[in-house]
């Protein structure tokens, strides 16, 4: 999965595998900068929950129907 192509599916709802296999469920979000908007995450970074990550820590994206 690329950048681009995950960037399509933030403000869905998704379900996410991580290669260590944990799962996340919600709604994707994307950090454009690091500033108090995001909470002072990190920049491009994904965001679901409470839970940041970059692409390459995906082994399965799905959208929740």
């Amino acid at each position: 999965m690329t950048i681009a192509e995950l960037k399509q599916l933030v403000g869905k709802n998704v379900i996410i595998t991580f290669k260590d296999d944990k799962v996340q469920k919600g709604v994707l979000g994307f950090t454009e900068d690091f500033s108090e908007k995001y909470m002072w995450r990190k920049p491009n970074y994904f965001t679901i929950n409470d839970y940041d990550f970059k692409v390459s820590h995906i082994k399965k994206c799905e959208v929740e129907k």
